[in-house]
């Protein structure tokens, strides 16, 4: 730990505060101080603070300022920079302010032992939840839970046989459920087989009764238990009773699957779902089916999940099968793929899904048959019928075959453009990177030139770039595509001396880079290019053109820029957003004004203007002296010390 410097405790600023934690983290460490949270405040011999804070649970924390930084160490989840450390500084600053002596923490002290070893022996307290919430847990103490487990074995261990089955009948006869899962588990280990698949069944359909939910602010909800259903299930694979894990995991899947689309629980039901079929998948493997059918029913399995439930079938397919077992279940799935029909409702994408599914399991199994020469005859077939270009395009470059992939890319693009576009830019990708490996930086230069001109951004810009400079072609093209942002006109359009080659693709008919000059592009170029002219030249025809609100985010990214050269510009720039924000009300609003004041102090600081930016804020503070959140917020701002700034 370093040693205290000249600027103590005592000068810190809530601007130092807020800079070092957020201004979220310092107005809950303000709450916890004024709600006297912080208990045996001390100070270490070298100046670091030390205390206990309450929260859910009690964490030790220390607090220490080396050359003006403050740091941290708290046995809280968060470990710096919290909430209990900001109260410990706070708390701190009362004492110093009311003349209240702090003691010297002693050598020995627990609460270093603890520190150092970075533990945190109680649970998890989340951040995360409403300071009002979190309030009404630290009010409620309750005894730790391990504290509370220790007493209860003791209490167990000291009653008598007679005394434990009393205790155990009444717990029953008032808590139905403690009785209903021994009743289930007495049934786990006395039926039989088929009385004991029934109970299972019956299990599912309770689990998966009503779709899931689960509100984490408030932490309540329904969340389904599947414990019985995977306790059944791995009885039966314990019994050698593989047909009717089976048949349960095909009647679980069905309506797991029903239950997980319904349900708002950010996934809880369907790990659940997913834990209970990995025991089914252990009962595919040890079946008595042969080997073949084993392999289709999980290939049907996986072309039934939509959310992840069959993971477990991982596991499966790690099994070794032989090429004759791929090549019986190749043939079986190219039965069923060649009897696929479109169905009534048309619905092409739908049918077109399945069966690009279907065809990845025939695929995977006639390469682990080694019939290779066929999996390319597929993919070609199964182009014309599901657009699945890409999928061709990838064996083919598989197979060294650049040049059909190339023609067939060509193709696809040409069907898909407009239709499917994430398809036709998959396919794009492919093609330059055939052409990357070939070295032929002109032809890669004019495709990103195409696209520039149909998505302009930074990230295009950047990869035309690199290109171009291996083709030696930077300077044209950088003046062509500037052109084209400011009026327009395409880039090669009647350009004999274009040194790029036409590049044959299909152009989509959509056009979508808006109307020019396309300043924000422009704008965006000009700051990577660190031309600050250009970059007030176009920020001053954005202002001139936009229509409705500005956009913060460019803003800021002109106002960082230009701030070295013109440092007023950009100070008016950020006092804009800032003002915007301010006069709006709630807390969020103050918070992200707050971000770009303290840019603007920043920038009027290192410029000797701490009088102007004083007199600015006082502004602002008089201007929404109504607003006594923001005020509180504002006052973050403020250089002057927190200690002095309470009189």
């Amino acid at each position: 730990m370093g040693k205290r410097t000249n600027k103590g405790f005592q000068d810190i600023t809530w601007f130092d505060l807020e800079s070092w934690a957020g201004s979220k983290i310092v107005s809950r460490g303000r709450s916890y101080q004024r709600n006297k949270y912080v208990n045996e405040l001390a100070i270490t011999r070298s100046g670091e603070l030390l205390a206990w804070v309450e929260g859910s649970v009690t964490y030790a924390t220390m607090v220490s300022l080396d050359n003006g930084e403050i740091s941290s160490v708290c046995t809280c989840p968060y470990h710096s920079a919290c909430k209990h450390a900001v109260a410990v500084i706070l708390e701190y600053l009362n004492c110093l302010e009311n003349g209240r002596k702090v003691p010297e923490a002693g050598r020995k002290d627990e609460r270093l032992n603890l520190i150092s070893r970075g533990i945190d022996d109680e649970d998890d307290e989340y951040d995360s939840f409403d300071d009002e919430i979190e309030d009404e847990v630290t009010a409620s103490k309750k005894p730790s839970a391990s504290s509370t487990e220790g007493r209860l074995e003791d209490f167990l261990n000291e009653q008598s046989k007679s005394q434990l089955l009393n205790l155990i009948t009444d717990i029953l006869e008032r808590h139905d459920e403690v009785r209903e899962e021994l009743e289930f588990n007495v049934r786990l280990k006395t039926d039989s087989s088929p009385s004991l698949a029934k109970t299972v069944e019956r299990e599912i359909e309770d689990a998966a009764r009503e779709p899931a939910w689960w509100n984490y602010r408030r932490g309540c909800g329904y969340r389904p238990d599947y414990s019985r259903v995977r306790a059944g299930l791995q009885r039966l694979l314990d019994e050698k009773q593989t047909d009717e894990a089976l048949r349960l995991g095909e009647k679980l899947l069905f309506l797991g699957t029903q239950q997980v689309e319904q349900s708002h629980d950010e996934g809880d039901a369907a790990e659940e779902v997913t834990d209970c079929m990995t025991i089914v998948f252990k009962a595919l493997r040890d079946s008595s089916l042969p080997n073949e059918e084993k392999m289709e029913r999980a290939v049907d399995f996986a072309l039934r999940d939509e959310y992840g439930l069959c993971d477990g079938l991982e596991e499966f397919w790690k099994k070794k099968f032989s090429k004759k077992d791929w090549t019986a279940l190749a043939d079986r799935l190219l039965n069923r793929l060649n009897s696929m029909r479109p169905e009534k409702d048309g619905n092409s994408f739908s049918r077109d899904y399945r069966r690009d599914r279907m065809t990845d399991e025939i695929i995977r199994a006639l390469e682990n048959a080694g019939r290779q020469e066929e999996v390319i005859t597929l993919c070609l077939k199964e182009a014309e019928i599901t657009s699945s270009y890409d999928r061709l395009v990838k064996h083919l470059r598989k197979a060294r075959r650049d040049a059909e992939a190339e023609e067939w890319i060509r193709k696809g693009i040409a069907v898909t453009l407009d239709k499917w576009p994430g398809i036709a830019n998959g396919l794009k990708e492919e093609l330059l990177d055939i052409r990357r490996r070939k070295r032929d930086w002109n032809f890669v230069a004019a495709v990103l030139v195409d696209d520039f001109r149909e998505n302009p951004s930074l990230d295009a810009f950047k990869e035309l770039k690199k290109a171009s400079e291996k083709a030696h072609v930077w300077e044209t093209v950088r003046k062509a595509v500037l052109h084209f942002l400011e009026n327009g006109k395409k880039p090669q359009q009647n350009r004999s001396d274009w040194p790029l080659p036409d590049t044959g693709l299909e152009k989509s008919v959509r056009r979508r880079s808006g109307e020019h000059p396309l300043t924000t592009v422009l704008i965006d170029i000009a700051i990577h290019e660190k031309k600050i002219d250009d970059v007030l030249k176009w920020y001053d025809r954005y202002k001139k053109n936009k229509q409705g609100w500005s956009r913060d985010d460019l803003e800021d990214r002109v106002a960082g820029a230009i701030a070295h050269d013109y440092p007023d510009k950009a100070v008016g720039i950020w006092k804009g957003i800032a003002e915007k924000h301010v006069s709006q009300t709630g807390v969020n609003f103050y918070i992200n004004g707050a971000r770009y004041l303290r840019k603007v102090k920043s920038t009027m600081t290192k410029n000797g203007e701490v009088n102007e930016w004083e007199t600015y804020l006082q502004k602002l503070r008089d201007a929404n002296r109504r607003k006594p959140r923001l005020l509180e917020i504002l006052g973050g701002l403020s250089e002057k010390p927190i200690i002095r700034a309470r009189k």
